[in-house]
């Protein structure tokens, strides 16, 4: 049964009706492990390269002009990016690694990377170039962007009066016990400092970090509930229990073919962008040549067009969404992605010291 249920997974991944992030819940919800639900990324596979990734990202349609020429690469899955440090931190050692952006300097600083050649990438002129700052360190290419998405206030513009586009609607008393927070350290500190007007929320001072507990504290009222699962919260929009929550475009995109006038707002003080990518490893076996050749198939707007329609994901490609109807854009709220990059706060560690104090932080808003 449980071979048959994870056939059914993928199918559904693949054919675009289940996103990356969906599928991870929907996995741990049955007991599915990561590493038996992909056909492509069997450790018998005989390929040259191998690579750490998440499930979805380890198929032909994400790499064809390598998969046409080459026999496919080795993955190994990975359930989140501390996992997939841990693994290479451990010894294993991949050739490429597929990271969000905010873990490439611990990589990096741990001494498992090796510096992108930027020369080599046939696509990269083509990208945002806000991707490629993130991930410059000391004049340095650390990892070659692929594609982001964002964390935002969503709403349903059916039941809520907007009056200024701010993450305030998430403290907005007229919406009390109808509005849900995510329940991570992330999702409610970043946004806390964010809605205090912390300079940098990733990095706040003592008393910044006061101003936000004060206002998460606050907010506790308001909440309905605190989410951790995607799906959990899409189906409180769906049947009214919820007007407001900390989402992403994805979730829009999804309530929005149910018939659910959704929205993601541009948040006045700047909704939260994660960028992914991949990184280089040291230590790899595989050929270097073959790993630019991977990345470069990687970033080519066809596959951006694919992580745009299959997954609800922006592509760092800016020649993606010429491919894209006009329709799916409006849909996941990308019409304009220079606008919705330049106005972004991008996602970036959390120093260790800073971490510790966030946690003890969001441990007192949630058990008080």
């Amino acid at each position: 049964m449980k071979g048959g249920l994870q056939r059914w997974l993928i199918d559904e991944l693949e054919c675009g009706r289940v996103t990356r992030r969906r599928l991870l819940q929907m996995m741990g919800a049955v007991g599915v492990g990561l590493a038996t639900t992909t056909r492509s990324g069997s450790a018998l596979a005989d390929g040259s390269l191998t690579i750490l990734s998440w499930s979805g990202y380890d198929i032909p349609e994400m790499a064809p002009a390598y998969f046409d020429a080459h026999p496919a690469p080795n993955f190994t899955l990975m359930g989140s990016d501390e996992e997939g440090f841990q693994k290479v931190h451990a010894g294993f050692r991949p050739d490429l690694g597929h990271h969000t952006s905010f873990i490439v300097g611990k990589y990096r600083d741990a001494g498992l990377l090796k510096p992108i050649d930027r020369a080599r990438l046939t696509h990269i002129d083509d990208y945002f170039p806000e991707l490629s700052q993130i991930v410059t360190m000391d004049g340095q290419l650390w990892e070659a962007p692929l594609s982001w998405g964002n964390s935002s206030v969503i709403y349903r513009r059916d039941k809520v009066e907007v009056t200024e586009e701010s993450w305030g609607l998430l403290w907005d008393e007229r919406y009390k016990g109808r509005i849900a927070s995510r329940d991570s350290l992330e999702g409610l500190l970043i946004v806390g400092g964010l809605y205090t007007g912390a300079a940098d929320p990733w990095a706040m001072s003592d008393e910044e970090l006061t101003k936000a507990k004060t206002a998460l504290l606050a907010q506790k009222e308001l909440v309905r509930f605190y989410w951790s699962s995607q799906t959990d919260m899409e189906q409180a929009f769906a049947n009214g229990e919820i007007v407001a929550a900390y989402g992403w475009n994805a979730s829009v995109a999804m309530l929005r073919k149910q018939g659910i006038d959704m929205a993601l707002m541009k948040c006045k003080e700047g909704i939260v962008t994660w960028t992914d990518g991949l990184v280089m490893m040291n230590g790899g076996s595989g050929s270097e040549d073959l790993a630019y050749e991977f990345i470069n198939a990687y970033m080519s707007p066809e596959v951006g067009a694919f992580l745009i329609n299959s997954y609800g994901y922006g592509s760092g490609n800016a020649k993606a969404y010429e491919s894209v109807t006009d329709e799916r854009l409006a849909e996941l709220g990308i019409t304009d992605p220079d606008v919705v990059i330049s106005t972004s706060k991008f996602q970036r560690e959390i120093s260790s010291n800073t971490r510790q104090k966030y946690q003890a932080v969001f441990d007192e808003v949630k058990l008080s």
